[in-house]
């Protein structure tokens, strides 16, 4: 539906402003729609890349296409994006990568490999895709540490701390942050990229090993005992530990001891 929007709306007014920028342009959908998460309350979200430089007023012209108005198609929104910095295309076409992944966006990684193509003639997206298929090693390293930082501190240890105190409050965000950094951290141990917080959850279907998550999450929501909630999400705090020692995935003290990861590089990533 986004591909027929596009050729069908968008592409004839492109036409009329510049070829040479439609020819040296990569359209593709992004969001739910590509992660195939959608359902009826979705809208289908794509964005632009050009690979040429133009003048201002060309560009200007063609932002005001893709976000002048608001599009629907057959009773569906269809929203483009600004084609802006955010998605680093530039540094992946100069092969810039040191660069790319210095500035790199989590958020940016899992929406170009789970991107679907509407326009293209030129490959870029199959290029990009290539370019982060994963993470390098040390980066890799970094987002684990990150993650295990917040999974022990907000976890094991500050939401324990909360529910002796009876501060249920304080415990329930300790709890949640926590979660989303074991759930982020599931993706990363089976070499995926991790969604956006609001489809963490439904992709664990999308992985080789959840570590028990996805079943804790359900006891959790189940269950309105904050005890019982630390129990379950010590068990899969536990087959984490234990399949990161087996595969080496950081320093064996780190995964010991999580205060040892102050002394090395980490990640800790926090957006919309």
């Amino acid at each position: 539906m986004g591909k027929e929007h596009f050729e069908a709306v968008i592409l004839p007014k492109l036409r009329l402003i510049s070829d040479e920028a439609v020819n040296n342009m990569l359209i593709f959908i992004e969001g739910s729609v590509a992660y195939g998460f959608c359902d009826e309350k979705s809208d289908i979200d794509l964005d632009y890349y050009i690979d040429i430089d133009i003048n201002e007023d060309i560009r200007q012209s063609i932002r005001e296409i893709f976000t002048g108005e608001t599009y629907w198609y057959q009773g569906v929104r269809v929203s483009y994006g600004f084609g802006g910095a955010y998605w680093k295309f530039d540094l992946l076409m100069k092969d810039e990568m040191d660069q790319f992944w210095n500035e790199f966006d989590p958020y940016v990684l899992n929406n170009i490999m789970r991107a679907i193509p509407v326009w293209d003639p030129k490959g870029i997206l199959a290029l990009s895709q290539k370019k982060v298929e994963c993470y390098p090693d040390e980066i890799k390293k970094k987002i684990i540490r990150g993650l295990w930082v917040t999974i022990n501190d907000s976890g094991e240890y500050n939401f324990c701390e909360a529910l002796t105190r009876n501060n249920i409050i304080e415990g329930r965000i300790y709890q949640y942050r926590a979660i989303e950094a074991m759930l982020r951290l599931v993706y990363v141990l089976n070499n995926q990229y991790f969604y956006p917080t609001k489809w963490l959850s439904a992709g664990l279907v999308n992985v080789h090993k959840d570590f028990g998550l996805g079943d804790a999450l359900e006891q959790i929501a189940a269950s309105h005992c904050e005890e019982d909630h630390y129990k379950e999400f010590m068990k899969v705090h536990e087959c984490m530990k234990q399949f990161m020692i087996q595969q080496h995935s950081i320093e064996l003290e780190c995964i010991d001891n999580y205060s040892m990861i102050f002394q090395k590089p980490f990640q800790i990533f926090s957006a919309f």
